[in-house]
């Protein structure tokens, strides 16, 4: 299971989606595709009409096979991987540690294009992670 970070959902969802994206969500068109309810919240809150989010949300939702919820061992996960990364000096914001504890949770990788925060060598040994290169 591929799960997408936000910015990976707003690069391929926008009006001019990024080359980069779109090639690496066709070479994984097999493999299920799923986003947090983390990155469902952050992508909605781009959007200030509720009834422009209710499309969104219908779009995005029709797009990926599943919304995978925080829920306790995801949350369980977050708290485990924010020591590992405190003790080797790494820390990821709490959006990010939890869109990452969710994908840890259900044994998915992670797809992002975020290179500063997700590309360090603690954050690799706790989950698949893989860094978009976009332009």
């Amino acid at each position: 299971m591929i799960l997408l970070d936000n910015n990976v959902v707003r690069k391929y969802a926008g009006r001019d989606p990024d080359d980069a994206v779109v090639e690496y969500l066709s070479d994984h068109y097999d493999a299920p595709w799923a986003i947090s309810a983390v990155v469902l919240y952050e992508f909605l809150s781009y959007y200030d009409s509720q009834s422009r989010q209710q499309e969104r949300r219908r779009q995005l939702t029709e797009a990926v096979d599943d919304v995978l919820a925080l829920d306790e061992g995801a949350a369980a996960e977050a708290a485990s991987m924010e020591s590992s990364l405190t003790a080797a000096g790494v820390s990821l914001d709490s959006m990010d540690l939890l869109i990452a504890a969710t994908a840890r949770h259900h044994g998915a990788t992670l797809a992002t294009t975020d290179r500063n925060d997700f590309d360090r060598q603690p954050v690799h040994e706790l989950l698949d992670v893989d860094i978009i290169e976009t332009g």
